[in-house]
C-alpha cells in the first residue's frame, strides 16, 4: 500500500479491511471514489484506536436558555448518507425550497471467504486500548520476522517502549509463529516482558468484515431516501447499530435520524461540514456543523474522529451538533444539565448546581501509579538495586517496590506495603520476593513480611511474628526450588538469626550468634544445610540437620582470619563458592571441599580501599567495588583484573546489580547508570533529586514538567522519554515556582526577596527581579491570560507584575495588597478569568482581591468563582476548613468530585458534599508533599515528605 493510500484513509480503517478483503471491483456511483489495494497483502488492520475523550467541565450556569420541554420526534426526515450528488450543500441551505436530493441504490457487495484467520491483538499492559483486528493469510507471509515488521508499521500498534519484539497469548505465553495463531483469539504485542492486564475491550464483539456488511446491505437496502418510518426514542435497535439520533443544538427537544455508512471515503470535518450540516439544516439557518458531542449517560462527550465515533457508539446512540458560536456557548451550558434527562421521557425542571449535586450517583473511581521519577540511594533502606529475571531489576521507593525494565523504561509496581519498606531479598531461581515493612500505625506492636510473586505482583503469604520486633534488618531465601526457608534478622536481636518456613508460616529454628551485629547471613554451597553469618569481627559457618528431631547444629565452623570483615558477601559458580571481602582491600573465597567449608583462594589488596560490594557477573567473573568509586573485574578462573572507574559527577557508589548484558549502578546522587560490557560508555537510565520535592509546576497539553528540591537543582522533565532533559543549580534557594501559560519562561521565588526568571527550552538565564520588600517569597502565579504575575510574600504582601516581555516585568505600584495581620501567604490562586486572586494565609484563612480595584471583596464567595488550577482544599466549595488539616492539596475535577492528598499518603475523592461520600484511595506513602495536575489528562504528579521521588498517578473515574 502506497503511502498516500494510507493517509487518505485514516479516519476510515474499516474501508480500509473491506478494500484489502476484496477480490474484485465493485462498481459505484460517481460521487464515491474507488481505490485499490493490493490482493497480495498478507494481512489488514480492522478496528480503530479508541482516543482519549475529555467530560466537559462544569462552570456556572448561564441564564439565556430557557426550561426544554418534552423531547419529541422532529417531522423531518434525514436524508441518506450512502450516496450524495454533486450538489454543493451550502447551495441547498441558501435555496429558499429545499427539496430531496436523488440518490442512487447502494450496490450490493458480495461475501467473500477470507483465506485465513482473524484475530486481534492488544498493546503490552495497556488495559484500555481498544485492540487492532488483524486477518492473517499465513501462505503470504514469509516468515516471523516480516510478519513482525508489519506490525511495526502500524500506527494503531505503536508501543511507547520500542519496536514489537514479541507476541503473548493472554495468558503470557510467546507465539512464535503463525501457525501458533488461533481463529478470532486474542493476542498481546511487546517489545520487553509479558505485563498481565485486565483488558477492558476482551470482551467486544468479534465481527469480521464480512458481518459488518450483511448487516449494512440489509439496513440500507432502501438507499434513496432517509428511513421513512421514524423509530421512536426508545428503539429497541442495538447502540452498537450504525442508526444515530442526532439532536441541533439550538433545539435540544427535537432530533432527527441519520444512518451512519461505514464505508464513506471524507474526512471527518467534511462529514460534519456536508452530511450532518444538511440533516439540521432548518435549525442552522446558514451556518454549518463544525463539532458533534456525545451523550452518555453521565457526560457529555466530543467526538473529533470517526475513530472516536465508532467506539463511542459502542455505549451510545445519541449525538449533539454544534456550530462554532454554539460550541462555544456548549462549554458552560451543557455542564448544567443533567446528560441522563436525554435518556428519559419526562421533563427537567431548570436546577441550581447544588441540586445538580445531590443528583450525581457514586461514581466508580479508580486509581494507580502509572510513573515514577528518581532513585533513593541516600538511604540504607532503599539504595540496594536488586536483579531481576528478564532484564528487569528492583528498588524500593517508601512503601512502593518498583520493577524497572531500563530497555523498554517501563515499570511495574508492588503497592500491596502500607508502610515503608526497610529490607528486601530475592529469591535465586523461583519468582519471589520477600519484602519487610516498618511500623508507623500504633494498632501493631510487630511488623510484617511479604513474600511476592514478581512476575504476577501477587502476594502469596503476609508473616507476622512476635519475634520479628519493630523492624527486620536482613533477609534471605533458601537457594532450594523446592523448600519454604527464610532467614530473618530482627533489629531488635542483632545476634539472632530465625529460620521460618513462610509458607506454614512457622518459625522452625534460631540461632544466637556471639557476633555484636550480624552484616550478611545466608544460605551458602547452594544448599540449605550450610549458614555462613558475618559480623565485622567473625565468620562464622554453620550447619542444620533438618533431619534430626529435634533439629540442631552438626558442625560449626569460625575462620581463621578475624576483625577484618565488611560485610559485603556473593555467591557465583551456581553459588558452590561464596566470595567475602574485607577491610584492606582482600577477598576471600569458600568452597565446600569434603563437606566442609575451606578457604581456597585469598586474593590480597585487590583494592586500595575496603571491599565495598561484591557482585557475580557470571560464572567466572566478579566485579569488586570500593567506597571511592574504583571498580574491578575479576576473573576468578584466569586471574586476570580490569580497572574501571567512575566519575565523581555522579555520586559515590551505593549499589551494584548485574543484568544481561552489563550491570547497573545506584548512586549517592542518585542516579542509576548502565555500564554494558561491549563499551566503554556509562549511560544514564535514570536520575533524580538528592533531597525532597519543594514545589513541581506543569502546563496541560505538553511533555514536560518541571521540579525544585531543596538541592537548589531545578528539572526539566521530559514525560514522554522518562527523563530529565536539563538541569541547573540555582545561586539561591528556591521556594516556589511557576509557568508562563504561553511563553517559553518559568519563574522561580527566593527565600531572599529575589525573582529568577529562566528560559524553559533551554535552561537559559534571562533575568532577576530584585523586590524592595526583603522578606521571602511564598508563592508566585502567572495568571491564566499570561498577562500578569502575582508574587505573595513572607509578611502576607502580594505585588503584582505586568508581563511586558521574556525579560520585562512592570510592578504595578496602584496596588499591593496587604493582610491586616502580616499572616504569611502560603498559596494564590487565580480565577480563570484572571479577575480575582484568591490568596490563602498559613493560618488557613483566605481573602479574595479583585483585580480591578484592588480590594479585598466581601460579597464574592468562593461558590460563585471559577478558579484556576485549584491545589489548596480550602479553595474548593465543596470542602470546609474542618478538613484543611488533614490534606495538603486538592484538585476540583468538577463542581462535585474534589480530589484530595492527605498527610497521612491517602488521595481522598469527595462526592456529594451535602452527603459526605468519601473514598479513599490508599497508595502506601508517607504524608504527601504536594499534589498537581500532570501533562496529560486524569494523570497528577506527587512529591512525599522525606523522598526525593515524584510519582505520577492515574485516575480513572
Amino acid at each position: 500500500m502506497s503511502a498516500a493510500e494510507t493517509n487518505r484513509f485514516d479516519d476510515n480503517d474499516d474501508f480500509q479491511l473491506r478494500q484489502s478483503l476484496s477480490e474484485q471491483r465493485h462498481s459505484m456511483n460517481n460521487s464515491v471514489e474507488q481505490n485499490n489495494f493490493d490482493d497480495h497483502m498478507s494481512s489488514s488492520i480492522i478496528d480503530n484506536e479508541d482516543e482519549q475523550s475529555q467530560d466537559l467541565k462544569y462552570i456556572t450556569k448561564p441564564k439565556q436558555f430557557s426550561q426544554k420541554p418534552k423531547i419529541q420526534n422532529s417531522k423531518k426526515l434525514s436524508k441518506s448518507m450512502v450516496i450524495t450528488d454533486n450538489k454543493s450543500p451550502s447551495l441547498q441551505r441558501n435555496s429558499s425550497i429545499k427539496t430531496l436530493r436523488p440518490m442512487a441504490a447502494l450496490p450490493s457487495i458480495d461475501r467473500r471467504a477470507v483465506q485465513g484467520i482473524l484475530v486481534r491483538f492488544f498493546r503490552n499492559g495497556d488495559a484500555y486500548h481498544p485492540g487492532v483486528k488483524v486477518a492473517i493469510n499465513g501462505l503470504e507471509i514469509k516468515s516471523w520476522e516480516a510478519f513482525l515488521n508489519y506490525l511495526n508499521r502500524q500506527p494503531k500498534l505503536t508501543l511507547p517502549s520500542g519496536g514489537i519484539q514479541h507476541v503473548y497469548s493472554l495468558n503470557g505465553q510467546e507465539i512464535r509463529s503463525i501457525n501458533k495463531f488461533q481463529n478470532r483469539q486474542s493476542y498481546v504485542v511487546a517489545s520487553g516482558i509479558f505485563i498481565k492486564a485486565n483488558y477492558r475491550h476482551i470482551n467486544d464483539t468479534f465481527n469480521d468484515d464480512s458481518d459488518v456488511r450483511i448487516h449494512q446491505q440489509n439496513q440500507f437496502s432502501n438507499g434513496n431516501k432517509r428511513s421513512t418510518d421514524l423509530k421512536s426514542w426508545y428503539s429497541s435497535s442495538s447502540i452498537n447499530g450504525e442508526q444515530l439520533y442526532i439532536l441541533p443544538y439550538s433545539r435540544l427537544n427535537m432530533y432527527e435520524i441519520m444512518l451512519l455508512n461505514r464505508n464513506l471515503i471524507k474526512k471527518f470535518d467534511q462529514w460534519l461540514n456536508e452530511e450532518v450540516t444538511d440533516l439540521l439544516s432548518h435549525y442552522i439557518d446558514n451556518d454549518i456543523i463544525t463539532h458533534l458531542y456525545a451523550i452518555t449517560k453521565f457526560s457529555f462527550i466530543e467526538i473529533k474522529s470517526f475513530s472516536h465515533l465508532f467506539n463511542t457508539l459502542r455505549i451510545t446512540d445519541r449525538f449533539i451538533g454544534c456550530t462554532d458560536a454554539e460550541f462555544q456557548h456548549s462549554k458552560h451550558y451543557l455542564s448544567t444539565i443533567r446528560p441522563s434527562d436525554f435518556f428519559t421521557n419526562s421533563l427537567w425542571p431548570k436546577k441550581s448546581i447544588n441540586e445538580f449535586q445531590k443528583s450525581i450517583p457514586k461514581q466508580d473511581v479508580k486509581l494507580f501509579i502509572s510513573w515514577i521519577h528518581g532513585y533513593d540511594g541516600t538511604k540504607e533502606t532503599t539504595k540496594t538495586l536488586y536483579t531481576l529475571s528478564e532484564n528487569e531489576i528492583l528498588y524500593v521507593i517508601n512503601s512502593i517496590c518498583i520493577i524497572y525494565e531500563p530497555n523498554s523504561k517501563q515499570q511495574r509496581f508492588y503497592t500491596k506495603h502500607n508502610n515503608p519498606i526497610t529490607c528486601v531479598t530475592v529469591h535465586r531461581y523461583n519468582s519471589l520476593v520477600a519484602s519487610s515493612e516498618t511500623i508507623l500505625s500504633k494498632d501493631r506492636s510487630y511488623v510484617s513480611i511479604h513474600i511476592w510473586d514478581y512476575m504476577k505482583l501477587e502476594t502469596i503469604v503476609e508473616l507476622r511474628k512476635e519475634q520479628f520486633g519493630t523492624d527486620i534488618s536482613l533477609l534471605s531465601f533458601s537457594p532450594k526450588s523446592d523448600d519454604n526457608f527464610l532467614l530473618i534478622v530482627s533489629r531488635d536481636k542483632p545476634k539472632t538469626i530465625l529460620f521460618i518456613d513462610w509458607k506454614r508460616n512457622e518459625i522452625i529454628y534460631s540461632i544466637n550468634t556471639k557476633s555484636d551485629k550480624i552484616l550478611s547471613a545466608l544460605f551458602v554451597f547452594n544448599t540449605n544445610e550450610w549458614i555462613a553469618c558475618i559480623s565485622q569481627q567473625y565468620l562464622l559457618f554453620y550447619r542444620i540437620n533438618w533431619n534430626s528431631k529435634p533439629l540442631k547444629i552438626t558442625i560449626q565452623r569460625e575462620a581463621e582470619v578475624q576483625n577484618i570483615y565488611t560485610g559485603a558477601v556473593a555467591s557465583y559458580n551456581n553459588g558452590e563458592k561464596l566470595i567475602v571481602g574485607d577491610k584492606v582491600g582482600s577477598v576471600h573465597v569458600w568452597c565446600l571441599i569434603n563437606n566442609e567449608p575451606k578457604l581456597v583462594v585469598i586474593e590480597e589488596s585487590i583494592l586500595e580501599n575496603d571491599v565495598h560490594i561484591i557482585v557475580c557477573i557470571n560464572q567466572e567473573v566478579v566485579l569488586l567495588a570500593d567506597d571511592q568509586n574504583q571498580m574491578i573485574l575479576w576473573n576468578v578462573k584466569l586471574n586476570t583484573i580490569k580497572h574501571i572507574s567512575l566519575k565523581d559527577t555522579f555520586g559515590l557508589i551505593q549499589s551494584i546489580c548485574s543484568i544481561r548484558r552489563g550491570f547497573i549502578i545506584g548512586t549517592k546522587l542518585n542516579y542509576i547508570l548502565l555500564k554494558e560490557f561491549d563499551t566503554e560508555q556509562i549511560n544514564v537510565i535514570m536520575r533524580g533529586h538528592t533531597s525532597p520535592s519543594i514545589c513541581i509546576c506543569s502546563n496541560k497539553n505538553t511533555d514536560y514538567f518541571f521540579s525544585i528540591s531543596s538541592d537548589r537543582y531545578l528539572f526539566k522533565w521530559n514525560n514522554q522519554t522518562r527523563s530529565v532533559e536539563w538541569s541547573i543549580k540555582s545561586p539561591q534557594l528556591i521556594s516556589c515556582a511557576t509557568l508562563h501559560p504561553q511563553r517559553n519562561i518559568i519563574a522561580l521565588g527566593t527565600e531572599t526577596s529575589k525573582l529568577l526568571i529562566y528560559d524553559t527550552l533551554s535552561s537559559y538565564y534571562i533575568t532577576t527581579i530584585i523586590l524592595k520588600i526583603n522578606t521571602g517569597v511564598k508563592a508566585v502565579r502567572f495568571s491564566p491570560n499570561g498577562e500578569d504575575l502575582a508574587v505573595g510574600l513572607q509578611n502576607g504582601r502580594i505585588c503584582i507584575f505586568n508581563v511586558l516581555g521574556n525579560g520585562d516585568f512592570n510592578l504595578r505600584t496602584d496596588g499591593i495588597f496587604q493582610n491586616n495581620n502580616n499572616t504569611p501567604i502560603i498559596d494564590i490562586i487565580w480565577s480563570v478569568d484572571s479577575n480575582y486572586l484568591l490568596a490563602i494565609y498559613s493560618d488557613n484563612n483566605y481573602n479574595i482581591w479583585s483585580i480591578q480595584s484592588f480590594d479585598i471583596v466581601r460579597e464574592q464567595s468562593l461558590h460563585n468563582i471559577s478558579w484556576y488550577q485549584m491545589t489548596h482544599p480550602i479553595s474548593c466549595s465543596t470542602i470546609d476548613k474542618s478538613f484543611i488539616e488533614m490534606h495538603t492539596s486538592a484538585i476540583v475535577l468538577s463542581p462535585n468530585l474534589v480530589l484530595c492528598s492527605g498527610k497521612d499518603g491517602q488521595i481522598r475523592v469527595f462526592q456529594n458534599f451535602q452527603k459526605r461520600i468519601i473514598r479513599t484511595l490508599d497508595i502506601g506513602l508517607d504524608s504527601i508533599q504536594n499534589m498537581i495536575p500532570s501533562t496529560s489528562n486524569n494523570t497528577y504528579l506527587l512529591t512525599i515528605n522525606n523522598n526525593p521521588a515524584i510519582i505520577e498517578i492515574q485516575l480513572n473515574i
